[in-house]
């Protein structure tokens, strides 16, 4: 899989939100970071589908074997697209009159998962992040961090091939953390793992990540990443 971005712009009420983004994606886990009012979530729904480009353009394409041509690209449809994307938005709510269990379940049934293994796998979320007591409890009814875990659960249920999430670890501790860190890190082996962050604290580089700076809606280039990055040193510590 590859996403590649061209020149890509986005306008909303007269102001440049995202202006010359020119860069790809690949398999792995890609860090968007950068302080807040950046353009990283604006950067993320364009990445998702959720709104389209005002200028540029965004491929999304994936490696297939032909018999008579041997390996080539594909150009995925944004129906294809959708079909694989897991997405955590920086403010999840999911459907608050739902519970736990029920809303589990609907993703898993709407995320393609095989209906025999449905209830086994969203009890095993359930039990690996401390949801199973509230499991019958209301979205609308949680606390930040217990929804956090939902939404974060919600957009890795199906081990998507492309999976995007905004600021996912706010309001959780420590373990929690730590858990999310584990199954995300295991998922990059095989999938687009594009995740934001405004804080140093939630950057594990591992030795196929790669960081991306973001300031006032364009991307740093490369000879200036030293020094915009040792900005949002600052900002994030202080």
């Amino acid at each position: 899989m590859r996403i590649t971005l061209n020149n890509v712009g986005y306008v909303k009420e007269n102001i440049d939100l995202l202006s010359e983004i020119t860069c790809s994606f690949k398999t792995g886990l890609t860090y968007i970071v950068g302080e807040n009012g950046a353009g990283k979530s604006t950067l993320l729904k364009l990445l998702t589908t959720a709104i389209p480009p005002d200028r540029g353009e965004i491929n999304y394409t994936k490696l297939i074997r032909d018999g008579k041509v041997g390996l080539h690209r594909q150009q995925l449809t944004v129906e294809d697209i959708r079909k694989m994307v897991g997405f955590m938005p920086q403010h999840f709510t999911g459907h608050l009159e739902m519970t736990i269990e029920r809303y589990l379940t609907y993703i898993a049934f709407h995320r393609g998962i095989p209906r025999k293994l449905v209830k086994s796998s969203v009890n095993k979320w359930l039990k690996d992040t401390g949801l199973v007591e509230l499991r019958r409890r209301k979205l609308g009814k949680l606390s930040g961090g217990q929804r956090q875990k939902v939404g974060l659960i919600q957009a890795l249920i199906n081990e998507p091939r492309i999976c995007i999430l905004d600021e996912p670890f706010e309001s959780l501790d420590i373990r929690e953390k730590l858990f999310f860190k584990r199954v995300i890190e295991r998922l990059s082996f095989h999938s687009i793992i594009i995740m934001s962050t405004h804080l140093l604290e939630e950057i594990d580089l591992a030795e196929n990540d790669t960081v991306m700076y973001m300031e006032e809606g364009k991307l740093c280039m490369l000879d200036e990443l030293g020094k915009a990055f040792e900005k949002f040193r600052t900002y994030s510590e202080g």
